[in-house]
């Protein structure tokens, strides 16, 4: 039998429906943050999520996460 590996951080449940059917993909923002994009597969809500300082997931706003993604300018 084969384990796979855990999969990105974030919630088993979408914040919404309470579904867990979620995809969630693990990546590192352009300023370093860590975030976690969680999309729900039962009624399409899209969250990005950072850990906060007590271990939780805070969701963070589209605008917060285009600003920390985007290049810096020369």
């Amino acid at each position: 039998m084969t384990t796979l590996p855990a999969g990105p951080p974030g919630p088993d449940r979408c914040s919404r429906c309470r579904s867990g059917a979620l995809t969630r993909l693990a990546m590192v923002l352009t300023d370093g943050t860590d975030v976690t994009f969680v999309s729900c597969q039962a009624c399409e809500q899209r969250e990005w999520l950072a850990v906060a300082e007590d271990g939780t997931f805070a969701s963070l706003p589209i605008s917060t996460v285009l600003a920390r993604a985007a290049k810096p300018k020369p």
